[in-house]
């Protein structure tokens, strides 16, 4: 059986990154922390920079590119970006010009020995993208940054057996939270962030349609909890199927998500 697994390094506004690998070939998904924080998560999986097959970018804010400033001077893996976050990248970090391989929105193409499929994220940022990725029988989702899940990209993640999905604040939370107004309406709008409820909803229909692995990620700090996340999510799909909740903490996962042949999977140090 190949070696498959996520290991998140970071998760939340503050940073955002994670390492997928699929037997011979590793990717980054983000690189929204810093370069230093990355390469020693990378060492404790036996990896560098050198060895992965490229390096997958959602969309352009800075809680998933802060890394790439200092990403661009030392390191020449390439960086997949839709058009329009290319552009921006390109603008902020002429350095990575040379390194972009940018994509229209909704392109398939090949990173190692991947089947990488983007699709169109709702979220305020030009042309944001999320990410199924596929070998062989594995198949493997990654939506981050939805203000809502649109049928689009319901239809993507269906029948992936591991999928990392947003699950960023509770709505009660948000409403009597700190945040100004504007941000609440922001964050709680169609291009801004998934809620429990909204990402529970999803993991129910996932569930149905074979998905065994679900990671819940860009929790935020000030909006939610990560128990309350779990529960929400865990009662939702309870008797639905047969699937494991994990959640992506802010910093980095005690160990990796081990994903079996059949989607099953445990959490090891």
């Amino acid at each position: 059986m190949k070696e498959r697994y996520y290991y998140s390094i970071g998760s939340g506004s503050s940073g955002n990154c994670g390492l997928y690998v699929c037997g011979d070939t590793a990717v980054l998904i983000d690189l929204g922390v810093s370069v230093r924080r990355v390469t020693a998560a990378l060492r404790r999986r036996g990896l560098e920079f050198a060895d992965l097959a490229g390096i997958l970018i959602t969309h352009e804010h800075n809680d998933h590119i802060k890394g790439l400033a200092t990403y661009v001077k030392k390191h020449h893996v390439p960086l997949y970006a839709s058009r329009g976050a290319a552009e921006m990248i390109a603008r902020r970090e002429p350095g990575a010009l040379p390194l972009l391989r940018p994509f229209w929105g909704g392109e398939s193409f090949s990173v190692g020995g991947l089947q990488v499929e983007s699709f169109l994220t709702p979220h305020d940022s030009p042309e944001s993208v999320g990410y199924v990725f596929r070998s062989g029988e594995d198949s493997f989702g990654y939506a981050t940054d939805l203000g809502f899940v649109p049928s689009p990209v319901r239809q993507k993640l269906l029948g992936c057996s591991a999928v990392v999905l947003e699950s960023n604040h509770d709505l009660t939370m948000l409403e009597t939270g700190p945040y100004p107004y504007i941000l609440k309406q922001r964050v709680a709008g169609p291009r801004g962030h998934l809620s429990n409820v909204d990402c529970a909803a999803c993991a129910v229909e996932l569930v149905k349609n074979g998905t065994k692995t679900l990671i819940l990620a860009h929790l935020s700090e000030e909006n939610n909890r990560p128990a309350l996340a779990k529960r929400e999510t865990e009662e939702a799909v309870a008797g639905v199927g047969s699937c494991r909740v994990f959640v992506a903490p802010k910093n980095e996962m005690d160990g990796p998500v081990w994903l079996s042949e059949e989607g099953q999977c445990s959490l090891f140090a």
